[in-house]
């Protein structure tokens, strides 16, 4: 290329040399004064024509070989070539563009093209935009490619090249070579990034977001990772947040997430599945209530008694009714089991529906009502004092506490297993008498009560001689003023008013004064031997026997008031036949 130029060149100055007079080109007086030629044409001179009134190179050929400071009038005069007639823009040639160099780059020309620029210029080879002048440009103005900032600024004022290099743009700063003082507004990204017309959140750079980087609303996770690397979309659509997953999620859910995802939803439930508005986190070790458990946790939907945790009941841990064992333990460890009547949970030992090893205080805990064990401890009683007291028995608590004892001894110490109530008055045996009264274990002859003979009352063989009566046992058989008879075959009531015979008054009464030791008719002892054949009086006949209580005139016999009056008169009567 530059072997090229340099023939042309040598043709170029051939040409000059053999031309010789030049073309008259230039308008001026007789001296030719305002025509110019070069700074080293010291040999060329300039011909007058009067009769144009123009000047002409008078020879072209003392054009020296390498010109300097050509000008348009000595080329126009002296064209090396056709159409060549203005001097390069270095003066060092001429060109034949299709106007003068000389305002090829001062900014005040027009029409300028690149092939006109390349022709007045090798440095300045490109017309800017406009066509006013022509410029230092790596490329032509109207490429579509290849764009820098410092062309942009030479082909068009004021501009920079796109980020694709594929334009120049109207940015405020550089697309290509911004600072990091120089934000980014969705204005300059538009123009320098067509692919990514939004600003980022923090200015930085151009993003390609469905909407700008500053919007309130309608947020998207992809728009939210190019505006704003590593966030999501909020829930409500109304920002991004630097949560570590997207918020549309359905499980890894954490509290923070949640904080920054929902505006009322502040907590991950336990299963980190999504996020709820419990009043406190759902991992918390206190203060929990039904409702924040029912919101944090899908199967232990209830608080337990202590609120320390949640649970996985059929029911509140504050209800007052249908407690089970399996709900009990769940709400409370302390107090692990239903009680009878289900409306509570309570600290016993054991389930309130047992059936055996009750104790009084497991009772007072499960049945209230039946707070005492049974004497088996098989099941609860409604007794009014424990089943395991040494005394207060009676026959009611009794019955509750031991069925198979269920009558309270005589003193109250314990329950026996007698036929009868340790009260009656009454059909007692001596069986019953040994339960319910140890110190008095015979049932006494009258089986009205119970005694305490050195053998049986009711069961006794008096004709073998460990088994006699003796006065003894006789009181404590019958009662006081009951004594053996002599031979220990029976007893006799020596206070009784009737069926005595004169051997139990004896007995009863003794002989030694002789006071109520006969027995009279009606039974009675009576001090009168109603036995006797003389020596009868009326108060005796009247002790002896009411109905005969008159003594006969002989004193052997006594005599009824009806037959004495009759006697009388029978005798009067003799007396009157006698007379």
């Amino acid at each position: 290329m530059n072997f090229k130029l340099l023939i042309l060149s040598l043709s170029f100055i051939y040409q000059i040399f053999s031309q010789g007079t030049g073309i008259t080109v230039c308008v001026s007086n007789s001296s030719c004064s305002q025509c110019t030629s070069c700074t080293n044409c010291s040999n060329v001179t300039w011909q007058y024509n009067q009769s144009s009134n123009t000047c002409a190179v008078a020879d072209c050929t003392k054009i020296p070989s390498s010109p300097e400071g050509l000008t348009d009038n000595l080329c126009a005069s002296c064209p090396p070539s056709t159409g060549a007639n203005f001097a390069s823009l270095d003066g060092t040639q001429c060109v034949s563009s299709s106007q003068s160099c000389i305002n090829a780059t001062n900014g005040n020309g027009q029409n300028w093209t690149d092939s006109d620029c390349g022709k007045c210029s090798s440095t300045y080879q490109y017309a800017n935009s406009k066509g006013t002048q022509c410029v230092n440009s790596g490329q032509p103005c109207n490429s579509q490619s290849g764009w820098t900032d410092s062309n942009c600024s030479l082909c068009f004022p004021n501009t920079f090249a796109n980020s694709q290099g594929t334009a120049c743009v109207g940015s405020q700063f550089s697309c290509q070579n911004r600072s990091q003082s120089q934000n980014w507004s969705d204005d300059d990204c538009k123009l320098c990034n067509p692919q990514k017309q939004f600003a980022t959140s923090d200015f930085s750079n151009c993003c390609a977001s469905s909407q700008s980087c500053q919007s309130k609303s309608n947020w998207t996770d992809p728009d939210c990772s190019q505006c704003q690397p590593n966030t999501f979309a909020s829930n409500d659509k109304s920002k991004c947040v630097a949560s570590s997953q997207s918020c549309s999620s359905n499980n890894g859910w954490q509290d923070t997430d949640c904080q920054l995802c929902f505006t009322n939803l502040k907590f991950a439930n336990t299963q980190a599945t999504q996020c709820v508005n419990s009043s406190q986190t759902c991992n918390a070790g206190s203060n929990w209530n039904d409702t924040d458990c029912q919101l944090c946790n899908n199967s232990q939907t209830f608080a337990s008694s202590d609120k320390t945790k949640c649970v996985n009941t059929s029911q509140s841990c504050s209800s007052a009714s249908n407690w089970t064992n399996q709900n009990c333990v769940l709400c409370s460890t302390n107090t692990p089991y239903a009680a009878a009547d289900k409306q509570s949970c309570v600290a016993s030992s054991q389930p309130c529906n047992s059936t055996s090893n009750w104790s009084d205080t497991d009772c007072s805990l499960c049945n209230p009502k039946s707070p005492f064990a049974s004497l088996d401890y098989n099941s609860c009683v409604n007794s009014s004092q424990s089943c395991t007291s040494v005394s207060g028995w009676k026959d009611s608590d009794c019955k509750l506490c031991s069925p198979s004892t269920q009558f309270a001894s005589s003193d109250g110490t314990t329950c026996v297993a007698s036929t009868q109530s340790c009260q009656s008055n009454s059909n007692w045996t001596d069986q019953n008498c040994g339960l319910c009264n140890p110190s008095t274990p015979y049932a006494n002859s009258m089986k009205n009560g119970c005694a305490d003979p050195s053998i049986s009352c009711i069961v006794r063989d008096p004709t073998q001689a460990s088994q006699v009566w003796t006065d003894s046992d006789c009181q404590a058989c019958y009662q006081v003023g009951y004594r053996s008879l002599p031979d220990g075959s029976n007893c006799v009531n020596c206070l009784a008013k009737s069926g005595m015979s004169n051997s139990d008054c004896a007995l009863c009464n003794g002989t030694d004064d002789g006071d109520n030791q006969f027995a009279n008719s009606q039974g009675q002892c009576v001090s009168v031997n109603c036995q006797q054949t003389s020596g009868w009086v009326d108060s005796d006949c009247a002790v002896c026997n009411p109905k005969t209580p008159n003594a006969s005139s002989d004193g052997t016999t006594c005599l009824n008031t009806t037959y004495k009056a009759l006697l009388a008169t029978s005798l009067i009567a003799f007396l009157l036949i006698l007379i």
